[in-house]
């Protein structure tokens, strides 16, 4: 689907070609040939992801098991979440969007193997309640190279951050300086930003009628961390009215994330999710 998505916004460009003669026009141009402002606007929507989580936790004494978490411990590999996003136009080139997505997975399930998280280790058979907790944001300023009322082209630069917890508790043994069995709750957090730069791609298909495109993407290491994130989203809205649209389309992240501990406690991370997307927009 990722391709996908690319090889449509290559298509669209050479499709675009001949009305992109004129660059940029003024806001009220803008307005007159698509029919919807497009100073500010705020949109609230869901989004219908589909996970992908594998994670891997040393300890200061042993290696620990890459554990995915929708298979080994039967988390939800679907989920509804509520997606928050606002753009800000500062004028006919620059704006910035800002976007939000929390969720939140628990599941209790009985293991079926020897399972080692950080300096705990938990028993084939073990009852584990397993958590994975998340929040997305990313704040993304975009420059335009073409703004024309039918076509938006340009690159975009700024942060993906993703906050992660993920928990495991049940019956375990605690490895290590001293030795402790009993119901043993261990948690780790990641909160990991990465610099991203991609392209962003507006078409007007006819009045209030739009289909839109977007990528990010890159590779970072940050205070001990090594990550890499790609972005992709494409959509379809149309705006009954001037001010108000719904739309729907398909989203897709996925981050690959490495930490090294200075007594232990690496992390290696592989966070996916992709979705239906599907949302109310009101634009001023």
């Amino acid at each position: 689907m990722r391709k996908t998505v690319l090889a449509l916004v290559a298509l669209a460009m050479v499709a675009t070609a001949p009305v992109l003669a004129q660059a940029v026009v003024d806001e009220a141009q803008r307005e007159a040939v698509r029919g919807v402002p497009d100073r500010w606007g705020l949109q609230l929507g869901g989004f219908w992801p589909t996970f992908e989580t594998k994670v891997r936790l040393n300890g200061e004494t042993a290696a620990g098991t890459e554990i995915d978490f929708e298979k080994d411990l039967s988390l939800d590999k679907r989920l509804a979440a509520v997606d928050f996003s606002a753009f800000y136009r500062f004028g006919d080139h620059s704006r910035l969007d800002l976007s939000y997505v929390p969720w939140n997975r628990e599941q209790t399930t009985t293991i079926d193997k020897e399972i080692q998280w950080g300096d705990v280790t938990y028993e084939a058979g073990a009852e584990i309640t397993a958590r994975a907790k998340a929040q997305l944001l990313n704040a993304i300023y975009k420059y335009s190279f073409f703004n024309n009322g039918r076509v938006t082209f340009g690159l975009n630069g700024g942060i993906s951050a993703l906050w992660t917890d993920f928990t495991l508790s049940g019956e375990g043994t605690i490895s290590g300086q001293g030795s402790a069995a009993g119901t043993i709750a261990e948690s780790k957090k990641v909160i990991f930003p990465i610099p991203v730069v991609g392209v962003h791609f507006d078409m007007t298909l006819a009045k209030r009628l739009f289909w839109r495109a977007e990528g990010n993407f890159f590779a970072a290491s940050i205070s001990g961390y090594d990550g890499n994130v790609n972005e992709l989203s494409t959509s379809i809205v149309y705006f009954p009215t001037r001010n108000v649209g719904i739309g729907a389309g398909f989203a897709s992240t996925m981050y690959s994330i490495k930490k090294t501990g200075d007594e232990g406690g690496d992390m290696r991370v592989r966070y996916g999710f992709s979705g239906v997307t599907a949302y109310v927009q009101a634009q001023f």
